[in-house]
C-alpha cells in the first residue's frame, strides 16, 4: 500500500527539483520524511493562458502511519491510499510445443510479443518482410529525395513497422501494469530523452522518428540475445492449417513448420489480408479512419495554444500540439498531431499514394501538421465482403497517385478555405512534404462521407481557434492508413483465431490496437496467453 497524491497543480516555470517540497506540503509532512516517491503522471493544462500549469500525480511511500497522513492531509491536492497491481507473467503451460513459435511482423505488436516470449525461454522466430531499420532509414531518405520506391523497405514496411516513421508518440488510452511495463521496455532500450520529461509518466510521451529506430534495434537485439531469431526480407505468403490447428507458414524464403503463429502484420499488409480471406481465416470488416492532413505554421499553433506569453512558453515547453473534435453526422477529429513536423508519403504499394505525419525529437520544423479524420462506417464501404474497406482505401489512393504525377509521388494539396468554400484551388501552397505538391480539389481523393465531414467540421474547429485554424492552413491527402479496415477475429479467452488453434492475431493490423503502445501491449498479452498454454521447447 502506498499514498497516491493527485492533481497537484504547479506553474510550468517551477523546476522538478522543487517537487519534494511541494509534495511534502500536500501531505502535511516535512520533505525529509517523504521516503520513496515517484511521478506517475505529468500533464500540461492549457486552459488558463495567463498561467500554464503542469498537473502532477505521485506515488509515495512513507515511514509514518500512512492512514493518519491521508486523514490529516491539507486540501492542496487529492490524497488517498492506493495499491497498484503488480505486473506478472504466468508460469509456463503444459501443452507441447513441437516447433519454435513464429511471430509475423516486427512492428511494436510483433516485437514486444517476441521479446516476452524470448525472455521466458520460448526462442521465437520473427519473420519480417522488410529490411533492418538502418536499411529502412537509407531507403526512406533516398525516396524522400526523389528516388525510386522500394516495395519492401519504405515508410510502412520494415523493422519497427509503420510507427517507426510516424512521430514516435507513445500515448495510450489504457493504464495499468501492462502499459507501464511496455513503457519501461522502451525506456530501457534507449527510449529516454535526456533533459526532457520521462516517457514513463509524461501525458503525451514522444520520442521522435529519429530516436525510435534505436529503440526498435535494441529490442531486436534483446530478442536475439535471449535465443530468438529475426529473419528479414522474409514475407509470409501462405498459412498451412487444418481442423487440428496450424502446420506452418510458406514464406518467400521457404516453408517453416509452426504450430503457434502470432500474426502481427500491420494495417497495410494488403496481400496478407487477401491471402487470409482466400484461406478462410475468420475476418470481419471494421470501421476505419480516413481523411486528410492539415498543416499550419508552427508559430500560429504556439500562439493559439500558449496564449499571449507564447514566446516565453516556447522556450520552456518547445512547440505546442493540439487536439480538436468537430461534431456532426460523422465526427471529425484530429489524429497523430505532429508539432514541428513534416508531412510524409505513407506508401506501401506501387501505384497508390497516401499521407502521414512525423516529427523529429526536437520538433523543430517551422510547420505543424495533424491528421484530420473521420471514422468511416462499414455501410459506406461500397461493398459487403470482408475486404470492401481495403478496396475503398485503394480506390482513392490510386486517384491520388494519378493526380500526384504517378511515380513523381507529389502530394495533392488544397488550401483549407478553398476546400470549405468548394472553390477551385487558387494555387499550390508551400508545404513540408518532401517530394513536392500539386494543387487540386481534394474531394477527388476522398469518399463522399469523408469530404462532407471535413467540410462541415473545419468551420467548427476554426471557431474554436477564433478564426486562426483555417487561415493559411493547407490540406494534403488522402490520409487513409490511420487504422485497419478489417479485424482478424479471435476469441476473448484464448486470443486465438476461431477454429484455427495456434493462430494469434495481434495488434493494429489485426484490428485490436490504435498506436505504438496499444499494439505493443496487445503483443505482450498475446505472449502471456501463449506462455500460459504451452510448455517451453526443451
Amino acid at each position: 500500500m502506498s499514498i497516491r497524491v493527485s492533481n497537484l497543480r504547479l506553474p510550468v516555470e517551477e523546476p522538478e527539483s522543487a517537487l519534494p517540497s511541494h509534495l511534502a506540503r500536500a501531505l502535511g509532512v516535512s520533505a525529509p520524511d517523504l521516503g520513496r516517491w515517484k511521478i506517475v503522471r505529468k500533464a500540461l493544462d492549457l486552459r488558463d493562458k495567463r498561467q500554464l500549469r503542469f498537473v502532477y500525480n505521485f506515488e509515495v511511500d512513507l515511514q509514518a502511519d500512512e492512514q493518519a497522513v491521508v486523514a490529516r492531509a491539507p486540501s492542496v491536492a487529492q490524497v488517498e491510499l492506493h495499491q497498484e497491481p503488480a505486473f506478472s507473467m504466468p508460469e509456463s503451460g503444459s501443452a507441447p510445443l513441437p516447433h519454435r513459435p513464429v511471430v509475423v511482423g516486427s512492428g511494436p505488436g510483433g516485437l514486444v510479443c517476441a521479446y516476452f516470449l524470448a525472455h521466458l525461454g520460448y526462442r521465437p522466430i520473427v519473420l519480417e518482410r522488410g529490411t533492418k531499420v538502418n536499411d529502412r532509414i537509407r531507403d526512406v531518405k533516398a525516396f524522400d529525395e526523389g528516388g525510386t520506391f522500394h516495395p519492401e523497405s519504405n515508410y510502412l514496411f520494415g523493422e519497427g513497422g509503420a510507427g517507426t516513421f510516424s512521430d514516435g508518440k507513445l500515448t495510450c488510452r489504457g493504464t495499468g501494469p501492462d502499459v507501464l511495463r511496455v513503457l519501461e521496455l522502451f525506456a530501457e532500450c534507449k527510449g529516454q530523452q535526456p533533459g526532457k520529461p520521462s516517457i514513463l509518466y509524461y501525458h503525451r510521451p514522444h520520442l521522435g522518428s529519429n530516436r525510435l529506430p534505436a529503440v526498435v534495434k535494441a529490442i531486436r537485439q534483446r530478442i536475439e540475445d535471449l535465443g530468438g531469431e529475426v529473419r528479414f526480407l522474409t514475407r509470409v505468403e501462405d498459412l498451412h492449417f487444418d481442423a487440428t490447428g496450424l502446420k506452418g507458414v510458406n514464406t518467400s524464403s521457404g516453408f517453416i513448420p509452426a504450430s503457434v503463429v502470432a500474426l502481427a502484420v500491420g494495417h497495410s499488409a494488403r496481400d496478407t489480408y487477401r491471402m487470409l480471406a482466400q484461406r478462410g481465416v475468420p475476418m470481419t470488416p471494421k470501421p476505419f479512419q480516413f481523411g486528410v492532413r492539415i498543416e499550419h505554421r508552427q508559430d500560429v499553433v504556439n500562439a493559439v495554444q500558449f496564449g499571449p506569453r507564447h514566446e516565453r512558453y516556447e522556450e520552456l515547453l518547445g512547440n505546442a500540439d493540439y487536439s480538436l473534435v468537430a461534431s456532426g453526422a460523422h465526427d471529425l477529429f484530429t489524429f497523430c498531431m505532429c508539432a514541428g513536423g513534416y508531412i510524409i508519403p505513407s506508401v506501401s504499394q506501387d501505384g497508390y499514394f497516401a499521407t502521414n505525419g512525423m516529427s523529429l525529437s526536437k520538433r523543430d520544423s517551422v510547420f505543424a501538421n495533424s491528421g484530420l479524420v473521420v471514422t468511416v462506417p462499414v455501410e459506406s464501404f461500397e461493398g459487403t465482403d470482408v475486404l470492401a474497406g481495403m478496396r475503398l482505401q485503394e480506390k482513392y489512393e490510386a486517384k491520388a497517385f494519378e493526380i500526384g504525377g504517378g511515380r513523381d509521388y507529389k502530394a495533392p494539396v488544397q488550401r483549407a478555405r478553398d476546400f470549405v468554400r468548394g472553390t477551385a484551388p487558387s494555387s499550390a501552397p508551400g508545404s513540408s512534404y518532401p517530394r513536392g505538391v500539386i494543387g487540386t480539389d481534394l474531394r477527388a481523393v476522398l469518399p463522399p462521407v469523408v469530404a462532407e465531414a471535413v467540410a462541415h467540421g473545419l468551420p467548427q474547429m476554426d471557431r474554436r481557434w477564433h478564426g486562426r485554424f483555417l487561415a493559411d492552413a493547407v490540406l494534403a491527402g488522402p490520409e487513409s492508413r490511420g487504422s485497419s479496415p478489417v479485424r482478424i477475429d479471435r476469441t476473448n479467452d484464448t486470443r486465438e483465431s476461431p477454429g484455427i488453434p495456434g493462430l494469434y492475431p495481434v495488434g493494429e493490423g489485426a484490428g485490436y490496437a490504435g498506436g505504438i503502445i496499444s499494439a505493443a501491449v496487445d503483443g505482450l498479452r498475446t505472449a502471456r496467453a501463449i506462455v500460459a498454454k504451452y510448455a517451453r521447447i526443451g
